[in-house]
């Protein structure tokens, strides 16, 4: 019996994801039909490709020697789809076809899923996916062709390179802003507010590290706690509640507002992230239309500047 390429693709994801339901989540399928769809791959080769006991739930799942031998060979078949689609729109008249783009939440509902939006309104023949996923999840898609664009965060010195054939493009600037407690009084000077409790994530170094330098600058010996991979309302809560101050990304805080809390402006510079999207070095012309699309999005209706 002909194999479906359909279920090789969702097998090839369940190895990448490491469990039917993180293969589940990127799909956009259920759980339960992720796992139908392994069992009719099973049945229409007589094979087993998983391990039964440890299969299904959120738990890893153990491929058998066939099954990773199938899994490369869908990698294999991914790579030729993807290729297919480029060469196909030199002959398209315009733009049309799946355009998929993966980021992080606030880059994805500020920037991606509006412009996307906005591109099929305008082309009814363009077919726009959005998915929320992480950083290496998005790095692996995009080099295999599952994503056509990723938006992602500038890495400090420190940070990883990108892998090769990648290129990344700088969006926008994002400015850190100074949030505190709505019932702090004004601090007119930096050092007075720098003297305070800080909260910081491990999620965020870049903002721990300008805290760190400013307060060197004023003789200051840093004052917080780290909470950890904590999201925006959670940290948000915290100093919502007094227990101390936070230096948050301004498109992020825009997503999480709050009456109990407030932007100080007793510290004039706090820093900035650059938002940027990366493409394959071959990537069709629908995705620098996008990029474009990204960046004037980024100045018009963020206003923001584009970097660079």
């Amino acid at each position: 019996m002909p194999v479906d390429p359909r279920r090789l693709l969702l097998l090839r994801t369940v190895r990448r994801t490491g469990s039917v339901l993180a293969a589940a989540r990127l799909l956009h399928l259920t759980p339960s039909g992720v796992s139908q769809h392994l069992t009719k791959l099973e049945n229409e080769l007589g094979i087993d490709l998983v391990d039964r006991e440890q299969r299904g739930g959120g738990r890893t799942i153990r491929f058998t020697p066939a099954g990773n031998a199938l899994a490369d060979h869908a990698g294999r078949v991914a790579e030729a789809l993807a290729e297919a689609e480029r060469d196909m729109e030199q002959f398209r008249e315009g733009p049309a076809g799946p355009l998929r783009i993966g980021g992080f939440s606030v880059a994805i509902s500020e920037l991606g899923a509006p412009v996307a939006m906005r591109m099929a309104a305008a082309n009814p023949a363009l077919d726009p996916h959005v998915y929320e996923i992480s950083e290496s999840e998005r790095l692996h898609a995009l080099a295999t062709g599952e994503l056509d664009l990723i938006l992602s965060e500038r890495p400090g010195a420190d940070g990883p390179e990108r892998p090769p054939g990648v290129v990344e493009v700088d969006l926008m600037r994002d400015p850190f802003r100074v949030v505190v407690p709505a019932t702090w009084p004004s601090d007119a000077e930096p050092a007075t507010l720098l003297a305070r409790r800080w909260i910081t994530t491990s999620f965020g170094p870049a903002t721990r590290r300008h805290l760190e330098r400013m307060c060197r600058e004023h003789g200051l010996e840093l004052d917080s706690y780290d909470i950890g991979t904590g999201t925006a309302p959670t940290l948000l809560g915290l100093v919502a509640h007094g227990l101390g101050a936070t230096i948050i990304p301004s498109l992020t805080l825009r997503q999480n507002p709050s009456p109990k809390v407030r932007i100080s402006s007793a510290i004039a510079d706090p820093g900035s992230r650059v938002l940027t999207c990366l493409h394959r070095e071959n990537a069709p012309a629908i995705v620098h239309h996008l990029i474009n699309e990204l960046r004037h999005h980024a100045a018009t209706e963020l206003q923001h500047v584009p970097s660079g």
